[in-house]
């Protein structure tokens, strides 16, 4: 009774078995056609690597995006404002003095100069407010130019950097002091760069000295000079060996 009831339900059994792997297989199918239909919709969405600003779009709505490599449609271009890279060559003499000063500190001079701090500023600022580091120097000197190119990488959070701005870059090195006069006091002749002081006497001198850097409005007096000398600011008419009467004056801060 049992075995017949048995080959009886058999078929029905092995039908319903068939249904159930036809019903997976339909999920299976289902599902990856979900995970499919989700790829294509990814590929209606276009998302930046980067943080910055989009410019005037290429593309209309409506139109035709092709990915085709051969035919690929632009969208826009994406400027990053932040971080900021500066492009710059630094002279052999520069790097030379560069190195020298890694080697007052310690380091060997013949390390990457990646990581030495950098400051920036721009043509309408007189001083380098903006802050960064060296991110990249090229192995070799530029045969030609006898010049190492060189890569700052600066946060520019504010974004008062945009791409394409000139700018000046400084590398700074050891602080020291220097002589500074103002730079309206210095003149010039066929013999080069002087300033007019007044000496002991109250008179007019003429002093040959040697013009380094200019901060500011003022000039770093390499050699030439003691910190002592009187320099002559205004008054440019006074002739050396004159007499003059000696009216003292603070020097204008370095902007």
């Amino acid at each position: 009774m049992a075995a017949d009831f048995k080959r009886q339900a058999e078929p029905a059994y092995n039908r319903a078995l068939a249904l159930l792997e036809g019903a997976r297989a339909d999920l299976l199918s289902a599902q990856a056609d979900e995970r499919a239909g989700e790829i294509n919709l990814s590929y209606t969405k276009v998302t930046a690597p980067f943080d910055g600003i989009v410019t005037e779009r290429q593309v209309s709505l409506g139109k035709l995006v092709d990915a085709d490599n051969q035919h690929r449609t632009v969208l826009a271009t994406i400027v990053q404002s932040g971080p900021i890279y500066v492009t710059f060559n630094v002279s052999e003499r520069e790097v030379l003095q560069i190195r020298a000063y890694l080697a007052s500190r310690g380091q060997d001079p013949r390390a990457t100069l990646v990581g030495l701090p950098v400051d920036v500023g721009l043509l309408s600022e007189s001083d380098n407010p903006h802050k960064g580091t060296l991110d990249y120097t090229a192995p070799v000197l530029n045969p030609t130019t006898k010049t190492l190119a060189a890569r700052a990488s600066l946060a520019n959070s504010d974004r008062a950097l945009l791409p394409g701005y000139s700018v000046r870059v400084r590398i700074p090195e050891r602080e020291e002091q220097v002589l500074l006069v103002p730079d309206v006091a210095l003149g010039s002749d066929q013999n080069g760069r002087y300033v007019l002081v007044v000496n002991k006497d109250s008179l007019v001198e003429q002093r040959k000295v040697e013009q380094g850097q200019l901060i500011g409005n003022l000039s770093v007096i390499a050699k030439g000079l003691r910190k002592e000398d009187r320099v002559i600011v205004g008054g440019m008419h006074a002739i050396p060996g004159q007499k003059v009467e000696v009216g003292l004056s603070s020097a204008p801060a370095a902007n």
